[in-house]
């Protein structure tokens, strides 16, 4: 756990947003490129890059805000303190999503497309992400035995974690997680058969891995029950994102069949 990245004078430079600035730039040049290999407009592209990079910010902070209503509504300008963690990535991605669409619709992209364009840096992306929740240490895992060889221990007083106990390490498990899925889809990009695939292939296995990592993390989330089933809001929007990707792979891949 390293939160403050170094120090000069009065100003820290804090890991966690050092982290989602190298994953964001990374993230932008990687969809550039391949939007122009793909024919699209690569200034197109750039200019949805950085409306996604603020609405995906708000909305995985508005996320964060609402399911952890109690710490925030006695001090509302803890809202804006994100060097304290606090960023939900189904927040901000839902948040991309919403105003990607709005902005294909305007600039008449094919969203489906532009969601194959993008969807691979999002998961580059939130690899340096989760690598900034290990240096925050924010999402961390639950206690495990002291000889996990993967165990870990977060010492550093101004760390956001448990500190002194070892824990699952989460966080670096999200982040190889999104770091394989990322290799995934760009092996697969060049040989997708209809607009939408590669979005489709990271919903199902991103919910179903973020579904299954849930079950090893200790930190505050909230939880609700269905069906008589206890599950964390991040499983529950996983569910939904099956859900979305089903859509994808029965309907939109046979409207793409029987129009080609």
């Amino acid at each position: 756990m390293h939160p403050i990245l170094f120090s000069i004078g009065d100003i820290h430079i804090h890991s966690y947003g050092v982290m989602l600035a190298i994953g964001f730039m990374v993230g932008i040049s990687l969809a550039v490129k391949e939007a122009r290999r793909v024919g699209v407009d690569p200034e197109k592209i750039l200019n949805l890059t950085f409306y996604i990079l603020f609405s995906s910010i708000a909305g995985s902070r508005i996320f964060h805000c609402i399911v952890y209503y109690e710490q925030f509504i006695h001090d509302p300008l803890r809202i804006f303190k994100l060097w304290e963690g606090g960023l939900v990535f189904y927040g901000g991605f839902l948040a991309a999503i919403f105003v990607s669409i709005l902005y294909c619709r305007v600039n008449k992209l094919n969203f489906w497309g532009v969601s194959d364009i993008m969807i691979p840096s999002v998961s580059l992306g939130l690899m340096f992400g989760r690598i900034g929740c290990f240096l925050a240490g924010c999402c961390f895992g639950k206690t495990c035995d002291a000889n996990f060889p993967l165990g870990i221990k977060f010492t550093n007083p101004l760390g956001l974690g448990v500190k002194n106990v070892p824990v699952y390490p989460t966080q670096l498990i999200s982040a190889v997680n999104a770091l394989v899925i990322f290799f995934i889809l760009w092996s697969i990009r060049k040989k997708k058969t209809f607009d939408g695939m590669i979005l489709g292939v990271f919903l199902v296995l991103y919910s179903i891995t973020r579904s299954g990592i849930e079950i090893f993390r200790a930190d505050p989330r909230g939880f609700v029950d269905l069906f008589g089933i206890h599950l964390s809001e991040s499983q529950l929007v996983s569910i939904f994102m099956m859900l979305v990707a089903l859509y994808i792979f029965i309907f939109l891949r046979r409207k793409a069949h029987s129009t080609a």
